[in-house]
């Protein structure tokens, strides 16, 4: 056998070289299989919420990981599984009024926005008319039926789609269980990974904190996230069932989905759930449909902002500590790069990013990466505090 040579080791420009063609072919793969990486982002989502209670069940009971990972994901299958029937049956009965109100806008639409717009409304002792504002009505109601046109015929086409991809869809849920299930049995793995292929002590630890943070940052928004979306669906479903605005349930569903989409989602359901209430025949306030639709427009302002101002900050916490404006910057530049799924994820992604960044630019300078402050260890959103 030959003798045992040291490998040189590589010098700066050897390195940089490297680093900087690994980077150019991870981008080329990821633009390649978009796909696949929007397969592993939702398997790896499932994974991480499900990952408290398997730990729970494994703590707390003799069933070892594996056997943790199985029983929850039975169980998550089976609600999951219900619950989809269940909002299967709503949507369908929900849908079926909604899109009869859709139908009949569409037919009767001009005539009815006449009557509207030439009812009289009263604010104290002043009344008007919106009709005396010399608007041309007919074609006010040809624009709004050809938008509501364009708009069931695009439903239409996306129903059309789902139906003729439903096996397809099937197949990649299956797909994303399964992988979802590896990734859970093992996720304690991945971070001792990472920080045992670091051999510098000092390095290690930074690692460690750096999972430690990113982890809290993304618990606290896919959780939290989760609990927000539920719960501002009830209250929105509640309330308007409460009003008696038509289809309730069905916006009240709508409303959780949506709330996932960051400032666009509310405004969403409060404009369409108001439509809904402006042009329903009668309600048992006895209201007029001006008013009527008023008070759902203010309804959803307030869920709004109780979400925004009560619930947020109770369940998120500060983990992310983002601007709004920062978060609707990267809501925006998510959608070009991911489209739904990039919007969804550009508030966790971004704070992560601040946390590499700081993380990055303190040791540039030669600071402390993880400055020491009275109120305990730092999260993403705390500064260091004044010298």
């Amino acid at each position: 056998m030959p003798p045992d040579i040291d490998s040189p080791n590589w010098d700066r420009s050897t390195k940089i070289l490297v680093a900087a063609l690994m980077v150019v072919l991870f981008g080329i793969a990821v633009w390649f299989f978009q796909s696949l990486i929007y397969t592993l982002v939702v398997a790896g989502m499932i994974a991480y919420l499900l990952n408290l209670p398997i730990i729970q069940l494994e703590q707390r009971t003799v069933l070892t990981r594996s056997s943790s990972v199985g029983v929850v994901y039975l169980v998550f299958f089976l609600v999951t599984l219900i619950l989809m029937i269940v909002a299967g049956v709503t949507v369908y009965q929900q849908g079926q009024g909604l899109f009869a109100f859709v139908q009949e806008m569409i037919n009767d639409g001009p005539t009815r926005f006449q009557q509207f717009m030439s009812q009289p409304i009263h604010f104290g002792v002043w009344q008007f008319r919106p009709a005396d504002f010399n608007i041309d009505l007919e074609q006010v109601a040809e624009q709004i039926i050809t938008v509501v046109r364009v708009v069931v015929g695009q439903g239409a086409q996306f129903v059309g789609v789902a139906a003729i991809n439903a096996l397809g869809w099937l197949g990649s849920t299956l797909i994303i269980l399964v992988l979802s299930i590896y990734f859970a049995m093992d996720l304690p793995r991945f971070g001792n990974i990472l920080a045992n292929s670091i051999h510098e002590p000092g390095y290690r630890h930074d690692v460690e904190r750096l999972l430690a943070e990113s982890g809290h940052i993304w618990n606290a928004y896919l959780r939290g996230q989760t609990t927000l979306a539920i719960i501002t669906g009830s209250i929105v479903a509640i309330g308007l069932t409460v009003l008696g605005v038509n289809n309730s349930l069905a916006l009240g569903l709508l409303a959780g989905i949506l709330d996932f989409i960051p400032f666009l989602g509310p405004a969403i359901i409060i404009g369409l759930s108001t439509l809904v209430a402006l042009f329903q025949d009668g309600n048992w306030m006895g209201l007029s449909s001006m008013w009527f639709a008023l008070v759902v427009f203010v309804f959803g302002l307030i869920v709004q902002q109780i979400e925004g101002n009560w619930l947020n900050p109770r369940i998120m916490g500060s983990a992310l500590g983002l601007h709004p404006l920062l978060i609707m910057v990267g809501a925006i530049m998510g959608s070009t790069v991911a489209g739904i799924l990039g919007v969804i994820l550009a508030a966790p992604v971004m704070a992560t990013g601040k946390l590499l960044g700081t993380y990055i630019w303190r040791k540039m300078f030669d600071l402390k990466p993880f400055p020491i402050t009275k109120d305990g260890p730092p999260t993403p959103n705390q500064s260091e505090p004044p010298t």
